[in-house]
């Protein structure tokens, strides 16, 4: 061996096979805490179809003016309350925020609002 060199020392196979392992039960881990902190959502302001067919977006409009996307809302109920406002309970999928374009919920209930 030449004067100067320094070769790394070597990492055991079993020794690299438990690292691997306890950083996929942390990642493990840190999924299943994410999944279990879903935020429910109530919201009310009217609703409105964006885009054309064969992909049409049911959208709610705030007084705030923001915008959320109703997943899970049949576009022929959407369609009958376009114009109208409505309050909505469910389950936020994509929360507003940083690099968020458009915030969706999953509705799990709507009825039309009555002002």
């Amino acid at each position: 061996m030449a004067k100067g060199r320094h070769t790394p020392p070597r990492i055991s196979s079993k020794l690299m096979r438990k690292i691997l392992i306890s950083a996929l039960m942390a990642l493990g881990l840190a999924a299943c805490a994410t999944a279990a902190t879903e935020q429910k959502q109530e919201l009310v302001g009217e609703i409105h179809i964006k885009g054309n067919e064969p992909f049409p977006i049911v959208m709610l409009e705030t007084e705030a003016h923001a915008n959320w996307e109703l997943v899970g809302v049949p576009l022929d109920q959407a369609r009958s309350l376009t114009g109208r406002e409505v309050t909505v309970l469910g389950t936020v999928i994509r929360a507003p925020g940083p690099g968020v374009w458009l915030p969706s919920v999953r509705v799990k209930q709507m009825s039309e609002s009555k002002r």
